[in-house]
């Protein structure tokens, strides 16, 4: 497994990537855009510098750059029942798509959001579909749609691991391929045992079982201080939360999934330490 982190574009999506060379990466992940200063509204946003995603772009295509994945921004409301949350939802993601295209993102990591009061997780799988569908289709060359699973509760999307199953499916009815993104933090949160040995086992089997390991593509590798299916996210530095070493372990040497990336989402400050405790365990 290709081991990397997800990397601030606070100071630029270049300096960004001059960070993941600095630190040896194998593979990083980016935000399409930077947050405007000063705002918190969702549909708030800055378009990455032409020049800087150019130079990302080209670092990628020559090899000279890390595997490189996009995370959405913001969580869309694809699964809403409100036409007009629908609507700017899916500018928003055809937005970012370009955005994630323009910086060479091979896949863009996407949250599926919520679906409304009153309704039902089919509906709101359906309209999460019919939303993604119509993104795409506004995108030429647009990186592969690479979902993640959540903490779950509540009407949240993506909590089981059925729920990707679901989506993907409909994805292909609408001709959108897919792929998944399994995080450690949310899995535990989402009430499977991915801190032991056996209970990481059973996890990984369950999601090959559903959709084959090879559409796992990305891991994210975080620790976390929420408790077992407590439906909260609490990211930790490795060896600081609640996870320990086993499971990880498990996950890092299982060759049905060598083939993905593994990104690191800690608090700053312990990058180089977090990614000297999984590279040692992956070894």
């Amino acid at each position: 497994m290709r081991i990397g982190l997800h990397v601030s574009v606070r100071r630029g999506h270049r300096e960004a990537l001059a960070r993941a060379l600095d630190l040896g990466l194998e593979a990083f992940q980016l935000l399409p855009y930077r947050r405007r200063p000063g705002t918190d509204a969702d549909f708030r946003w800055e378009k990455p510098d032409p020049a800087q995603a150019r130079h990302v772009r080209e670092a990628v295509t020559r090899g000279t750059a890390p595997r490189l994945a996009i995370h959405s921004r913001y969580v869309p409301f694809l699964a809403s029942d409100d036409a007009e949350s629908r609507r700017r939802s899916t500018e928003l993601l055809a937005r970012e798509l370009a955005f994630a295209r323009d910086l060479g993102g091979g896949e863009f990591v996407l949250h599926l959001g919520a679906y409304s009061p009153g309704s039902t997780p089919a509906e709101g799988t359906r309209l999460f579909a019919d939303g993604v569908a119509e993104a795409y289709s506004k995108v030429s060359d647009a990186p592969r749609l690479v979902m993640e699973n959540v903490p779950g509760g509540g009407r949240r999307m993506g909590g089981r691991l059925e729920d990707l199953a679901a989506l993907r499916a409909e994805l292909t009815g609408r001709g959108v391929g897919s792929g998944v993104c399994l995080d450690t933090a949310h899995a535990w949160a989402a009430g499977y045992d991915v801190a032991s040995a056996s209970g990481m086992d059973a996890f990984l089997d369950r999601a090959a079982a559903l959709f084959g390991a090879p559409a796992v593509t990305l891991f994210h590798l975080n620790d976390t201080l929420a408790e077992p299916g407590s439906n909260r996210e609490h990211h930790e530095h490795w060896g600081q939360g609640l996870l320990g070493d086993a499971g990880l372990k498990r996950l890092l040497t299982r060759p049905d999934y060598a083939h993905a990336a593994g990104i690191l989402e800690m608090p700053p400050g312990r990058d180089v330490e977090n990614l000297a405790f999984v590279k040692h365990l992956s070894g």
